[in-house]
């Protein structure tokens, strides 16, 4: 569905990526992972388009473009939780990218926020302020703007940070559902646990792609150490 070739991506002198090649597919739950600095967020906003001219490829499957297809959800601490807004209109938000500025919400629009404000169990915070919300339920917002924009890619930059365990976990439950659905979905974290619990398809990033496939093939003490360094090796349970 899409994916990069021969990835490079500098940030003046500094090398954020290296010749990396990465594919994802409908229907499938990535997770890409690595420690501070590995180029994963560089990864991610190649894919939305957020960086201008990278040296590489990034490829869409024909009948796929960008403006259609992925629905972005960056980090929370990047955002303005001050912005006078409610619940209801940062949902909406991702009809107005869908429709284009000059369209107004329809009927039809309206209740696609009202299905995503409930999937995500916020519904009855949506005449909020989004500044009252806690880490949690502003993830959950995020995540209904998402939805609201019914792209066919999800792109999630650290969705579990600043939230608790058992929002972590209806969090992943959510995610899992969109990928069960024929969606693809790729999201940043540094929790391999949680990927590997939930994901089916692992990326091990370091400033190059360490390795790439199914949780069984990806998550071996030669990857973990590549990846995170073998100081890393004590707070997890990677197997040869």
């Amino acid at each position: 569905m899409l994916g990069v070739e021969n990835l490079t991506v500098k940030y003046g002198p500094q090398t954020a990526l290296e010749r990396a090649s990465v594919r994802f597919e409908a229907g499938s739950f990535s997770a890409i992972i690595g420690p501070n600095g590995a180029g994963k967020s560089t990864l991610l906003k190649t894919l939305v388009g957020l960086l201008p001219d990278p040296d590489g490829a990034v490829r869409f499957d024909p009948g796929h473009t960008a403006r259609g297809c992925i629905s972005y959800v960056p980090q929370q601490q990047t955002l303005d939780w001050g912005f006078p807004v409610t619940v209801w209109d940062v949902a909406m938000m991702g009809r107005t990218g869908r429709l284009g500025w000059l369209r107004w919400p329809g009927r039809k629009d309206r209740q696609i926020v009202e299905d995503a404000l409930k999937e995500t169990g916020v519904f009855d915070l949506r005449g909020r302020h989004i500044g009252a919300l806690s880490g949690g339920q502003r993830q959950r917002v995020l995540l209904a703007r998402m939805l609201a924009r019914q792209g066919h890619l999800l792109l999630l930059d650290e969705p579990l940070t600043g939230v608790d365990a058992a929002t972590q976990e209806t969090l992943m439950a959510l995610l899992r559902r969109q990928a069960d659905k024929g969606r693809a979905v790729v999201m940043v974290t540094h929790d391999l646990e949680q990927a590997r619990r939930w994901c089916d398809h692992l990326v091990l990033v370091n400033r190059r792609v360490i390795a790439d496939g199914t949780p069984e093939q990806v998550y071996t003490t030669q990857n973990i150490e590549a990846t995170f360094s073998t100081s890393f090796l004590g707070h997890t349970h990677a197997e040869a």
